[in-house]
């Protein structure tokens, strides 16, 4: 039991939600990573080979020009202007090129004599002249350098360029690896719980049917449902089949039992009459007719209300209209004579209050509740009946100062053959069972209330 109370503590649409959004969130944070690690890796191998491509393309336009050989007349001085433009973001016009002053590049003799230099990078060698890549770090700025000695012309090339420049379009693939997850993951959220509550209103609605059914509504489901519902729909159309079969072979074994006995008991009540003139006087056999008689009375009485449960069971149609209600609890007390005429009696009903029943069930309901107050109150107490217009219908209640009845009772009540005290051998447990399946049938509600001072209100409402 408590294994299946933590299954109901999860929901299938919730549970589905977060495995896709799981499913989702992984692949997409896999892929980002995917992406960041082989971009930066690319964006390597594109600024090194740019880098290559740039020494190449300076020795293809170096002139081995004697005067530019002669260290008396000084290196050449490439002027680099920084034109304050230090992201990508940021816009520079044609002349003051964004990135220009975090490249670089040196032409050094093959003794070591600058023979052309930008002077954004000093003027002495950035590295050592070794052909190859290298990083160093010059004024606090890590750069990425490559060495290339050119056979041709006799001179090293060195090209440069500051570490920042890739780390910045690394920078900006990881943002965007991250601010699309960002966006994509809330957006798919949405899609999805709005795809699974289209995928589950048929659930739902199905839900609502099963709800809003009576308990006396066995016919079969037939709302329309999706594939994977159906066999649901089957099993429980199995099911309900099942319970009115089962319903229906009670009932008729309840109405074909009482209909067997009661022959069976009138027998039994005119030989206990003959009885009575043949024994006389004789107090011992007395005692044996008053048992007799008490059986056949509490047996009489449980068949007359088996009679009235298969008549109730087969209702089909209440003939419902508008009536006065003081007449119809008159009627019931003088039916009730003379069980009645030991308690007092408050009745608080105007001769103008109407209810809309079936006078002859409501009747028979009033008796029950009122013939109950009667049997399990004390000599003398007082008994109310009031009735009271309330929100879309009227109240009726009947209060006794009787023993009352636990809460644990009171849900127990309406249930077929229960009796508060097993005990005591008086009435079959059926009058209660009875009068509430009668006012569901006019579609109101009976309700069982201890009282503070003692004993027990029975509530009564019906719609109007």
């Amino acid at each position: 039991m408590n294994r299946l109370k933590g299954l109901d503590l999860y929901s299938l649409r919730l549970l589905l939600t977060l495995l896709m959004l799981s499913g989702i969130s992984v692949s997409v944070g896999i892929s980002s990573w995917l992406s960041t690690r082989d971009s930066t890796h690319q964006i390597e191998e594109l600024f090194d080979a740019q880098m290559l491509q740039t020494a190449k393309i300076l020795e293809l336009f170096y002139q081995n020009e004697a005067d530019l050989s002669r260290p008396s007349l000084g290196p050449q001085i490439l002027h680099v202007p920084d034109s304050q433009v230090s992201t990508f973001a940021e816009k520079a016009d044609a002349l003051k090129l964004a990135y220009e002053h975090k490249l670089a590049f040196q032409i050094w003799s093959e003794a070591g004599q600058a023979i052309v230099l930008s002077d954004n990078i000093g003027r002495q060698p950035i590295t050592e002249l070794v052909q190859g890549y290298h990083k160093k770090v010059f004024e606090g700025e890590l750069w990425h350098v490559f060495s290339f000695f050119s056979t041709k012309n006799r001179v090293w090339i060195v090209t440069a360029q500051q570490d920042d420049v890739r780390q910045e379009l690394v920078s900006q693939i990881m943002h965007n690896a991250v601010v699309v997850p960002l966006i994509v993951v809330p957006l798919t959220l949405i899609i999805v719980s709005l795809l699974f509550y289209i995928l589950f209103r048929p659930l739902k609605a199905f839900e609502r049917e099963l709800i809003q059914r009576t308990p006396n509504d066995l016919t079969p489901l037939t709302m329309p449902l999706p594939k994977e519902l159906v066999p649901v729909r089957r099993a429980l159309n199995q099911y309900i089949t099942s319970i009115a079969r089962f319903i229906a072979r009670e009932r008729r074994f309840s109405a074909d039992a009482a209909h067997e006995l009661k022959t069976p008991l009138s027998v039994i009540k005119l030989h206990q009459h003959g009885l009575e003139t043949l024994v006389g006087d004789d107090p011992q056999l007395r005692i044996h007719l008053a048992a007799i008689d008490a059986g056949v009375v509490h047996m009489s009485h449980t068949v007359e209300q088996l009679l009235v449960l298969a008549r109730v069971d087969s209702i089909d149609e209440l003939n419902v209209q508008s009536h006065a209600l003081l007449p119809m609890v008159e009627d019931a007390l003088n039916q009730l004579m003379p069980q009645i005429t030991d308690y007092q009696w408050d009745i608080n009903i105007d001769s103008d209050f109407y209810v809309k029943c079936d006078r002859f069930y409501l009747l028979l309901v009033l008796k029950n509740i009122i013939e109950n107050a009667c049997k399990y109150s004390p000599i003398e107490s007082e008994i109310q009946l009031s009735a009271s217009s309330v929100a879309a219908g009227v109240e009726i209640c009947i209060s006794d100062q009787g023993q009352g009845m636990t809460p644990e009772q009171i849900a127990s009540a309406t249930e077929r053959f229960y009796r508060v005290n097993e005990n005591e051998g008086v009435g079959a447990g059926l009058g209660l069972s009875i009068c509430h399946h009668i006012i569901e049938l006019h579609q109101g509600r009976l309700q069982l209330q201890p009282r503070q001072q003692g004993g027990l209100t029975v509530s009564i409402f019906l719609p109007q």
